[in-house]
Parts: C-alpha cells; sequence; structure tokens
C-alpha cells in the first residue's frame, strides 16, 4: 500500500508541475502569487515546484512589477525557452524532414533531404537523422534531450516498435533502439498522423484535458484518422485506431479507392490515360467533363460519410483536414463538404513538428520525475 500512495503522490505533483509550467506559458510574465492563484495551489507548492523547475534551467525570473496597493515589487515569472531541445523527424517513402523545437514550442531550425531506396533501413536513416541534427545543434548541445520520430503505419509508441507499416514494408521493426544508439539519446517513436495531431492542437492551443480533438490525413498514397480525447491519443487495443483507409464498403472494395489521390487517378485514366495526380482531374472537373464531375461527386459523398461518422461517434471541440488531397481541394469551391473544420498545416511540417512535441514532453517528464526525487531526499536528509 505504501509503494501505491508514493505512485499517486508523484502522479499529482507531475500534474501539478505541468499545470504550473501550461499557465505560465499562457500568462506570463506572471508573479508566484498570481501563479498560486490561477492554479489554486499553495503558496508552499509553487515555491517549491518554481524552485525545483528553475533549477532544471526551465523556468527563470524576468522582470519586477509594483504589486498592488504596497509599493514593493513582485518579482515576475517566465519559461525558459532555451532551456530544453528536442528534435522532431518525419520519415516517409520520399523524404526527411528534421526540425529542433526548444521549450516553448517554437521550431528553431530545420531541414529536409530526399530520401534514397536505399537510405531505407534504419541504421542508414539513423546516421543520415545525425548528419541532418548537427546542422541544426542548438548553442547549448548538452539541453538537447530527446528525439521523436514520425513515421507511417502502426507502431507501439511505448517500445518503440513499428508493428507495420506499408510504406516501408517493415513489420515487428524496433527502430528505437538503433536510432537511439546512433544519436545518443532516447527516441520515441509514433504513428505519423497522431504525431500530426499532437502539433495542431499544440499550435491551436487544444492541449488541455477539457478539449477533445481529431484529424483525417488525405495524402496521395495513403489516408488515415487519428483523435485525442482527455487530452490523450488514442491508441486502440492493437495500436489499430484510425487505420480507417482498409475498411470495407462491400465485399469488393475499401474506403481507400475512394479517397485516396493514387486510387482516384487509377480509375480516371480509364476515361483519360493522360491524367497523373488529383490536380489534372480538378482540371477535367472545372472544364465540365463528366467523368470528373462524378468522380469528385463520389469523393465527396464518401469524405461526408466518414466526417459525420467522426461527428456521430467523437464529436470532438476541433476537426482538423490536411493532406495533398486536402490542400489541392481547398481551392475548389463545393468539393469538401459543408462542415464545421479547420485545415491543418503542411503535413510533413506538422508531423515532424508534432514528433518533436512529444519527445520534449516525454524528457519533461524525466526531468521533473529526476527533480522530485532529489526534493524529496533533499527533504528527507533535512528532517534527519
Amino acid at each position: 500500500m505504501k509503494s501505491v500512495r508514493t505512485l499517486d503522490q508523484a502522479y499529482i505533483k507531475r500534474h501539478n508541475i505541468e499545470n504550473l509550467l501550461s499557465t505560465l506559458e499562457r500568462y506570463q510574465p506572471v508573479s508566484r502569487t498570481e501563479l498560486a492563484h490561477l492554479t489554486e495551489m499553495s503558496s508552499a507548492s509553487i515555491t517549491r515546484f518554481v524552485s525545483a523547475l528553475t533549477l532544471l534551467g526551465l523556468v527563470k525570473e524576468v522582470s519586477a512589477a509594483d504589486s498592488a496597493g504596497r509599493g514593493r515589487k513582485a518579482v515576475n515569472l517566465c519559461t525558459a525557452p532555451d532551456g530544453m531541445y528536442a528534435l522532431g523527424c518525419h520519415i516517409d517513402p520520399r523524404s526527411l524532414r528534421v526540425c529542433l523545437m526548444d521549450f516553448s514550442h517554437r521550431c528553431k531550425a530545420a531541414t529536409e533531404v530526399i530520401l534514397p531506396l536505399e537510405d531505407r533501413a534504419p541504421q542508414r536513416l539513423a546516421q543520415l537523422i545525425k548528419e541532418q541534427a548537427v546542422r541544426l545543434i542548438p548553442e547549448h548541445p548538452d539541453r538537447l534531450r530527446s528525439c521523436g520520430i514520425s513515421v507511417s503505419g502502426r507502431m507501439d509508441a511505448e517500445h518503440g516498435i513499428v508493428g507495420a507499416s506499408k510504406a516501408f514494408g517493415w513489420s515487428n521493426l524496433d527502430l528505437a533502439t538503433p536510432l537511439s544508439e546512433v544519436l545518443g539519446m532516447p527516441v520515441l517513436i509514433e504513428n505519423d498522423v497522431r504525431a500530426c495531431l499532437t502539433w495542431e492542437t499544440t499550435r491551436l492551443g487544444l492541449k488541455g484535458a477539457e478539449k477533445d480533438a481529431a484529424y483525417l490525413y488525405l495524402g496521395r498514397a495513403g489516408i488515415g484518422f487519428a483523435c485525442m480525447t482527455g487530452g490523450k491519443l488514442v491508441r486502440g487495443l492493437n495500436n489499430a485506431a484510425g487505420e480507417i483507409e482498409d475498411v470495407f464498403l462491400n465485399p469488393n472494395e475499401t474506403l481507400y479507392e475512394h479517397l485516396m489521390e493514387i486510387s482516384m487517378v487509377e480509375r480516371a485514366r480509364r476515361f483519360s490515360p493522360s491524367i497523373s495526380s488529383v490536380g489534372d482531374i480538378l482540371k477535367a472537373h472545372r472544364m465540365g467533363l463528366t467523368w470528373a464531375r462524378l468522380l469528385m461527386d463520389d469523393f465527396t459523398n464518401h469524405l461526408n460519410i466518414v466526417l459525420q461518422l467522426v461527428r456521430a461517434i467523437l464529436d470532438p471541440h476541433c476537426m482538423i483536414l490536411g493532406g495533398d488531397m486536402t490542400d489541392a481541394l481547398r481551392t475548389a469551391p463545393g468539393l469538401l463538404p459543408d462542415g464545421d473544420y479547420t485545415f491543418g498545416e503542411r503535413f510533413e511540417d506538422a508531423c515532424a513538428l508534432g514528433a518533436a512535441a512529444i519527445a520534449l514532453r516525454r524528457a519533461l517528464h524525466e526531468r521533473i520525475d529526476q527533480a522530485l526525487e532529489d526534493t524529496d531526499a533533499a527533504e528527507r536528509s533535512a528532517a534527519l
């Protein structure tokens, strides 16, 4: 029983520190007294947590302001953007995107390179990531704490295992270990659509547990779905939540045939062999060609079904659309169904940024846990 109480206390402390940091990010610069009022924590707890975060270099004193009515000076606090960094990488069959994120979730630098076929082995990917990371290393390299990897497929994020990735032909592949060994830091693996949703909720200020969000990806060679409820990503029993492209509409057809660009182009070529992209289909649609109109009507109808199902099952506060198909159709009035949704940033960029945000959060947890252990040890020592 004693170990359970200790674990519960550690969880509560971590939750309180995250609440403090979230409040600080939103209202900074802010005094300790104001933080106690905004977070509804005691002044003693605020003082203790701020001291621990200051020692970690994640919070700093920035200015002084007059306190109301007494003429005294109250020291203000803010987060320290350069207190910690994380790398974020998005790997797809065509390219490798790497970004550097600071503690304030700002992208400090980014780079992208073409990914040749022979460079898709984990060891070679690790070397490529390291080469790109060297170009992005911050002024204080010791503050680079972790790396997040975004890749398509079914992921066991807890153990860093790629369960299945059609794009790379991987199955039950330990991707985290070889990357961690080469990079010399913890590496976390995440599904690309979930990583993208993580960034979009961060960008839109939906990180809190009270905001549910969903992301629908419509790409050239894949479609996917991710949702976040209670502030946490939904993974499912077998890490398969959101794998919708293989959902059968009848015994002979799946959802991807109606929403994926490659499939739509293949169908369009039956009428016009020169079609090579959704842009060509849209051009034919603007020309009033019957086959193009029927093809796009079919796309819109099936997309509308998916969106209605998401609304009916999850009813999220925010529904986000992204991917190559979405980007192409945003400029084509009437082809995206009516609805209350927003458009995401460039998918590859958002995936890398989301992977970095996930890695940053994990590194923060580890540093907080260590700070709490040190604080508790110091208090026990003082009590003796």
